[in-house]
């Protein structure tokens, strides 16, 4: 990740825990309002390109796979609506920081902040109905672009922060949040949007 030597391309991986933020306790499915969402855990993996632009400054681009969505559980007050759902979401995210660099002994801490734009690889969401006697559930694909469902493409913001050992490998923090909605509902109260927390390894090749 962030290094003094000129054009470092780097490879990264880890876990994320994302969920999806909504407002007014609604969300782009269908059902009854939302009672409350959790964290589904995932993982990412990319890579990245340092480009030096300053004395412990750098530019640095990237992509990567990222898991994200939500675990949530609805007000089931419509009949044949379901009571919970796992969302599963896929993205290709192409960010690019600018990664400030602390020398510190044999190796050096640093940290950055950027814009990232991603797009929307697949999605499922897993239903269960536990309104009547029995509980069943039934998994769907995710329409993006459907009304009921997601946007293609997801823009917003993300922060990071790390150490990288004196070997090229580093450890590192992040968190990422959509600028804007990502329900494709006309409504303007459907305000869902991506925030993801991760945590990870990477290695300067």
């Amino acid at each position: 990740m962030a290094q003094r030597e000129p054009l470092k391309i780097g490879v990264k991986a880890g876990v994320t825990f994302p969920n999806i933020h909504t407002s007014n306790d609604a969300i782009a499915y269908d059902g009854g309002g939302i009672k409350e969402s959790d964290i589904n855990t995932s993982f990412y993996f990319g890579a990245t390109v340092n480009l030096p632009v300053g004395k412990n400054l750098s530019v640095q681009p990237g992509f990567s796979v990222s898991g994200k969505g939500t675990k949530v559980s609805y007000y089931s007050y419509l009949p044949n609506s379901p009571s919970s759902a796992i969302i599963n979401l896929t993205y290709l995210e192409l960010p690019a920081n600018l990664v400030l660099v602390f020398p510190f002994k044999a190796g050096s801490f640093f940290v950055g902040l950027g814009p990232y734009v991603a797009y929307a690889l697949s999605g499922t969401a897993k239903y269960t109905f536990s309104n009547t006697n029995i509980a069943t559930q039934t998994k769907q694909a995710i329409e993006f672009g459907s009304t009921k469902n997601f946007k293609r493409f997801d823009l917003g913001g993300n922060a990071l922060a790390g150490y990288t050992f004196g070997n090229g490998i580093n450890i590192h923090s992040g968190i990422s949040a959509s600028a804007f909605k990502i329900s494709n509902s006309s409504d303007t109260y459907l305000d869902a949007r991506n925030l993801v927390f991760s945590a990870g390894l990477g290695y300067a090749l």
